[in-house]
């Protein structure tokens, strides 16, 4: 993500070269605020594509609004979350629950599972979040994902879909130097939002060095899209793991990631989910 600008929805003059270099900064992801909101019109914008996807009105709840958060915090800031209601409260997931996840692998690289399992036993430790394997899928990354599958997995929310996948495999504005992409459902509630799924994709053309050394690594990369899918946003302080470009230091949470992971994770107490439910969408071309 390039951040010569604060609007993180503007899709670029003219595609960015693709980075081949791996100690060159990677734009790690292109964060996709996919906030559904079954009370209100919501919608969710694609940079890449130019894509919306609304969701259509559902039964009344007494919730504020949810909007996505199109700016970086200031380094003063420490971090932001992904998206807050109008009260000011983040959106993020019940940590008295388990999150479940599912990996797409027909490209996953050599060593992948050992970069995700790592990946998210840091993000665990700063968050208190707990994540639990459902085993391989065949379900691609794609904008138009269903939020509740029963047929596939059960009267509950999907799972987190996280997987490698090649630009041309999916529609969620991977390549040209967008290393990952992430999309979660946020719905209001009378508390705040509610994350009840998402999607982690990692560009698999651009394979990046395994581990989390100095320079763009895979694990960087997973640190900086998984904390996405747990809620929190861009901060402009490079010496943080969502600074929205990678840099060439060790690949570690700093201070600002972890406060902000700690106000969205366990430390904030419960935060119960709202009941599995379809979310009706439809996606049609940008204005």
């Amino acid at each position: 993500m390039d951040v010569d600008s604060d609007d993180y929805f503007a899709a670029p003059a003219r595609p960015a070269t693709p980075v081949t270099d791996p100690a060159r900064p990677v734009r790690r992801q292109r964060h996709i605020p996919g906030v559904a909101l079954p009370s209100l019109l919501g919608i969710l914008l694609l940079a890449a594509t130019g894509a919306v996807v609304r969701v259509e009105r559902q039964r009344a709840e007494q919730a504020a609004p949810l909007h996505a958060v199109t700016t970086a915090a200031v380094a003063s800031a420490g971090w932001s979350p992904s998206y807050v209601d109008t009260a000011g409260r983040p959106a993020r997931w019940d940590p008295c629950r388990p999150i479940h996840y599912v990996v797409e692998t027909r490209w996953m690289p050599a060593g992948g599972r050992a970069d995700l399992a790592a990946s998210l036993g840091r993000l665990a430790k700063a968050s208190g979040l707990v994540f639990v394997d459902d085993g391989d899928t065949d379900e691609l990354p794609q904008q138009a994902r269903g939020a509740y599958q029963p047929g596939r997995y059960g009267k509950r929310w999907a799972p987190l879909l996280i997987g490698w996948v090649p630009p041309s495999q999916t529609d969620l504005g991977l390549g040209h130097g967008v290393a990952g992409v992430t999309v979660a459902v946020a719905i209001p509630g009378p508390k705040g939002g509610s994350i009840v799924t998402g999607q982690v994709a990692l560009d698999s053309d651009h394979q990046l060095p395994p581990g989390f050394g100095p320079g763009a690594t895979e694990g960087e990369v997973f640190l900086h899209e998984l904390a996405h899918a747990v809620g929190l946003g861009h901060v402009l302080d490079p010496t943080q793991v969502m600074y929205p470009q990678t840099t060439n230091s060790e690949s570690q949470y700093g201070a600002g990631d972890r406060a902000g992971l700690a106000a969205l994770g366990r430390p904030a107490g419960c935060h119960p989910a709202p009941a599995p439910r379809p979310l009706h969408t439809v996606v049609e071309p940008a204005a």
